[in-house]
């Protein structure tokens, strides 16, 4: 590289301040340095947050003698990178597909107001998506020698906290796939959702450690989008009288931690759900193993469910196990394990058994355009855009909009004080294709300010309706009861004007409210719903 893409490098990079006030700050483990990144906002990335032996439950990290250098992002966990999965990536962006990855890689990344700014602040704890078998909550920056802007992938929090006052923001990693769920004949009652429990313990970290940066430990909330929202559902059914979303926390069962009082208040789910959804139905019917043993086989350890064989594979390298799981295309879901994930947990939800916090959730208007279309290209290299249309809206309604429906529902019919919202944005930065409309995840760029990263410029509508969006979102984890509330949202109700229509045609900027039970209409016949959809994926299986 020549000396001027160095100085362009550099120039491009951003500047850190390292002597400033609240850089250092003690934790659990020892003291962890930040930076200003920006003259607002102190950055803390790649605490450890927990470790764990493959396919074994997480525990705190030992106490560092040392100072923790928290100015980079630690490795991702390690992800299923199918073709169909990368496909998906680079439609939404690009994120995650160029990150270095590890099993070293539970970690959590802070952004805290500057000291001089208010204190004590709300805590909004974000959980990535990915189906559970990808996703990370890294941010690097890549510099390419003909780039003029730099690759911030979306879930960099600075933009948010630089913004908007009374609020912290920490995303994690978590394990994920193979290595989150590995659903090992092996493993008998030990057969859990590590991944799952990494986030157990990155919440309870957050909670003993987030008042030494400048959170509140007593105003916690969680929010995820896709598999990291349905996280948050399952985090409400396996915590139901927890407090670090609520009131009084059990000891912990499985995590080497104690701890007690801890205080979630509420829980954002964007486009995700347990209850009502197919995560349920995934999960159970993932119970023959057989994705185990396939992989076992592909990496020499046996076909035959024997304890050698479990050996074998705790033995063979995790990039080899990873590339075998997408080789096979072997599939590790989720498991009911009963103790992060329910049998009964339909059951639960009817009989309000959760944890009884108010709740935002919502979906995108055509959430499935990404995958159907991301499906077309690997196996065909052409979208067919009247059938692909058809086909997302029904996909949509099955999958998204329905189990919205009834997860709110739930939470209504258990007093829980509820809202409910459906982005129907598409602006040109984001939705980069004609087939892409208000897609799955294209709500995140403007609920963390981070829309402002392709070539192509963000509209003046676009940055209006992320300022709103992020004030909601804001408004709802300083004050879940009542925030949003005092914001201008009605509590949702079916029946009334309640469901918030966010950058809707007749107002991009801002909201619009319709009823809820219109936009469920048609999922009161579901079985109507699936033979139109298999008919559409016929015609386009021929």
């Amino acid at each position: 590289m020549n000396l001027s893409l160095v100085l362009l490098s550099a120039f491009l990079l951003p500047v850190y301040a390292v002597g400033a006030p609240g850089l250092t700050v003690q934790t659990q483990q020892g003291p962890v340095v930040g930076t200003l990144v920006v003259p607002t906002v102190r950055q803390f990335l790649g605490i450890p947050y927990a470790t764990a032996d493959r396919w074994k439950p997480p525990h705190l990290p030992a106490v560092r003698k040392g100072v923790f250098q928290a100015t980079k992002f630690g490795d991702s966990c390690i992800q299923e990178l199918s073709p169909p999965n990368v496909e998906f990536l680079k439609l939404a962006g690009g994120l995650g597909i160029n990150v270095t990855s590890s099993e070293d890689c539970m970690s959590v990344n802070i952004w805290a107001p500057s000291v001089e700014r208010k204190q004590k602040t709300s805590v909004m704890i974000w959980i990535y998506g990915g189906g559970f078998v990808f996703g990370t909550s890294l941010c690097n920056m890549i510099l390419t020698i003909d780039a003029e802007k730099s690759n911030i992938p979306v879930y960099d929090g600075q933009n948010f906290v630089r913004d908007n006052d009374d609020v912290t923001i920490v995303t994690f990693n978590y394990r994920t796939n193979i290595f989150g769920q590995p659903n090992a004949p092996q493993l008998g009652k030990d057969n859990l959702n590590f991944g799952l429990l990494d986030i157990d313990a990155a919440v309870q970290w957050v909670h003993a450690n987030i008042a030494n940066f400048g959170g509140d430990p007593d105003r916690i909330i969680l929010f995820g989008q896709s598999a990291g929202a349905a996280a948050t559902d399952a985090y409400t059914f396996a915590h139901p009288n927890d407090t670090i979303v609520k009131g009084k926390y059990r000891q912990a069962r499985i995590l080497a931690i104690t701890l007690s009082d801890l205080t979630i208040q509420g829980v954002i789910q964007e486009s995700g759900s347990i209850s009502g959804s197919g995560v349920l139905v995934i999960a159970s019917t993932s119970a023959n193993q057989s994705a185990w043993n396939t992989v076992a086989a592909s990496v020499g350890c046996g076909q035959a469910p024997t304890p050698s064989q479990f050996a074998c594979m705790q033995k063979t390298e995790a990039n080899t196990l990873e590339n075998a799981v997408v080789s096979t295309g072997a599939t590790f879901n989720l498991v009911i394990d009963n103790t992060t994930i329910f049998a009964d947990t339909n059951a639960r939800a009817a009989n309000g058994q959760f944890l009884h916090v108010p709740l935002l959730g919502g979906t995108a208007a055509n959430e499935d355009d990404i995958f159907i279309v991301a499906q077309e290209l690997v196996t065909a290299g052409i979208v067919i855009p009247s059938v692909t249309e058809m086909l997302s809206d029904v996909e949509t309604l099955l999958g998204f909009t329905c189990p919205a429906g009834v997860t709110a529902l739930h939470r209504i019919n258990a007093n829980v004080p509820t809202w409910r919202y459906q982005h129907q944005a598409v602006f040109p930065d984001i939705s980069t294709r004609p087939d892409l409309r208000a897609y799955h995840a294209s709500e995140i760029p403007l609920v963390f300010g981070t829309y402002n990263v392709s070539d192509i410029p963000a509209t003046q509508e676009e940055v209006a309706l992320s300022r709103y969006i992020q004030s909601a979102w804001v408004a709802f984890a300083r004050n879940p009861a009542q925030g949003l509330l005092d914001f201008g949202w009605p509590m949702y109700n079916p029946n009334t004007t309640s469901l918030a229509q966010l950058g809707n045609a007749a107002n991009q900027t801002g909201v619009v409210f319709t009823q809820g039970n219109l936009v469920d209409f048609a999922c009161g016949n579901q079985a109507a719903l699936i033979e139109i959809q298999n008919q559409l994926l016929g015609i386009l299986g021929a």
